[in-house]
């Protein structure tokens, strides 16, 4: 094997090696990815609950204050 030979093999096995790193770095971000997504889709249904709690919450102090301000007008 010629020392051109040589080289050209070493650096076809650097960019193995530079692949193989490349290709479990894209393994990890493909799991963060997917951890954020869930986190998302759960913050997502905690935020969806919170306003439906929100807006039913609002609904019930609108109708003390109509309570009240029947009550108060009419003793």
């Amino acid at each position: 094997m010629t020392n051109e030979e040589q080289i050209m093999l070493q650096s076809i096995k650097k960019l193995f090696s530079e692949i193989d790193k490349l290709k479990s770095d894209l393994a990890l971000k493909r799991e963060e990815l997917q951890t954020m997504y869930m986190e998302h889709k759960g913050l997502t249904k905690k935020i969806e609950t919170l306003q439906k709690e929100n807006n039913c919450l609002r609904n019930k102090v609108n109708q003390l204050k109509e309570d009240y301000q029947t009550m108060y007008e009419h003793p």
